[in-house]
């Protein structure tokens, strides 16, 4: 089964689900920083799209085959490998045909462009980069960081000379969207641009200042390449065909056989939206939803998943998301991929973990403030290795409770010892080790953060039926005096099976 393991010290974006406001400058500058740290990839984390997306247009006559589908959803999708569902209900504008530039023995490809009425999605892909200047293979990026486009120190301000920006023909500049309100948009090669472009706009001009993670001074710059868009008339199918999934759909939560729960897990139900069969898999949308859900749930991430078709073969899933739960509320749909093509007939999904996170700080409207938060403890001028403070300060997030028990000085050495960080200590080598406790069956996992300059590493230690220990690590020193800690988050693992069949 596909293990989509998750990085929890990337979770803490901000925004709502439909109409984005502006996001608290704190947790703009986490999203900047993400942008740089995980997503700016050479190559796709999950595909790897020919350099050419062949576009197969099939026009209106297949939507009106299936005119209750049209009725019932009032969208029309097709599903492009690499880019994901592609809706064309109201019409829109794409790339006449992908785009390539070579320059030095480097080949950028703008592979899609797709404006909607609010929106601008854009593709590239880039080979040829020698991988010594390449940062995602050269030795030396973790100890120099900034001789790569976009490279910063951990925990420094963003820096946006990777991002891709469009002119348009009257000069005015497009950059990327920075609310996180698109998922894809982590992707450093998949940038999205929240703006509404007159109708007559049929061209755009690329524009990057150098390509993200590449070696500067080594690697071509400043490119600029001519992008030709046509229209798309309104109901065109861009791509595969889109099964939309009308037919009642029934979840079935199947019980871990040797569960111990004293507290009851939340009950979380998952629906299968559409599915796509192409030549060589199958493509999956699932969401997932909780009943009587608590005001301070953010998302439920899905993990280890699978089909089983008609012949009673198991087929791995992968997912074709980032785990980044603020880019997938609570009922957002999840892309998967089978690794190998399905017999015909029924087909069974089985999502057997999913993880729930809850963030009261940071939803709409907040059920909790910093202050009821945070906790503080007395470090004194002069913390020493080794020294330890008993706190036993008790929390409650969405009815679940759990206790600070002690805060602990501790150094990299530490935490490496349960952790392999093949990055090192990146200079975060002194800081403080909280024990938590919580009720055992509930599998309960808190994220927090010391309020002081420069503290950034952490690092999350859990044995089954042990305490959770979670530490954060800061530059050159013990934060001293009163230190101050916020919860950020809490998020529970549910292990029992959930399953959806579906019947063609």
């Amino acid at each position: 089964m596909s293990d989509l393991n998750h990085s929890p010290e990337f979770e803490e974006k901000v925004r709502k689900a439909l109409r984005v406001p502006n996001a608290k400058p704190e947790f703009v500058d986490r999203l900047r920083n993400e942008l740089v740290r995980r997503p700016v990839k050479m190559k796709p984390q999950l595909f790897k799209p020919a350099w050419a997306v062949a576009f197969v247009l099939v026009f209106a006559i297949l939507v009106v085959s299936a005119p209750t589908l049209v009725a019932a959803f009032g969208k029309i999708f097709g599903y492009v490998p690499g880019v994901g569902l592609v809706e064309t209900t109201n019409g829109i504008r794409m790339l006449k045909q992908p785009v390539v530039a070579t320059r030095d023995g480097v080949t950028l490809t703008v592979t899609n462009a797709f404006v909607y009425e609010d929106r601008i999605e854009l593709k590239y892909e880039v080979s040829g980069i020698a991988p010594e200047n390449d940062g995602w293979q050269a030795a030396d990026l973790n100890t120099n960081p900034t001789a790569f486009c976009g490279g910063v120190n951990p925990g420094s301000t963003y820096n946006s000379d990777g991002d891709a920006r469009l002119r348009l023909p009257d000069g005015s500049v497009l950059e990327r969207d920075y609310t996180g309100k698109y998922p894809q948009n982590v992707f450093a090669m998949q940038p999205v641009y929240e703006v509404s472009i007159p109708n007559d706009v049929t061209e755009l001009f690329f524009m990057l200042k150098c390509i993200p993670q590449a070696r500067l001074g080594a690697v071509p710059e400043n490119w600029e390449i001519y992008l030709e868009l046509v229209e798309v008339p309104a109901g065109t199918i861009v791509g595969e065909p889109v099964i939309e999934v009308t037919q009642p759909a029934l979840t079935e939560e199947v019980p871990a056989s040797s569960s111990t729960e004293v507290v009851p897990a939340p009950k979380v139900t998952m629906t299968l939206e559409r599915i796509v069969p192409t030549d060589s898999n199958t493509v999956l949308y699932v969401h997932f939803n909780m009943e009587n859900a608590d005001p301070s749930l953010i998302s439920i991430m899905p993990q280890n998943a699978y089909v089983i078709d008609s012949l009673g073969q198991q087929i791995p899933l992968r997912g074709g998301f980032v785990w980044q739960p603020f880019e997938h509320k609570v009922g957002s749909a999840f892309e998967f991929v089978t690794e190998s093509k399905p017999a015909e007939g029924a087909l069974t999904v089985v999502v057997d973990q999913v993880v729930v996170y809850y963030m009261p700080m940071y939803t709409e409207p907040p059920q909790a403030t910093p202050e009821e938060m945070t906790f503080t403890f007395d470090a004194g001028a002069n913390p020493q290795y080794g020294q330890k403070w008993d706190l036993n300060v008790p929390f409650t997030i969405a009815g679940f409770e759990f206790e600070v028990i002690s805060a602990q000085a501790v150094k990299f050495e530490d935490v490496a010892k349960n952790h392999n960080y093949i990055d090192g200590s990146q200079g975060y080598e002194y800081g403080y080790q909280f024990v938590v406790t919580a009720e055992p069956s509930l599998n309960l996992i808190v994220e927090m953060d010391i309020r002081a300059d420069q503290c950034w590493l952490s690092d999350v230690y859990k044995v089954e039926s042990e305490p959770l220990v979670y530490t954060q690590l800061c530059k050159n020193a013990y934060p001293t005096g009163q230190v101050s800690v916020t919860i950020r988050e809490m998020f529970i693992t549910i292990k029992d099976d959930l399953q959806v069949e579906w019947i063609p």
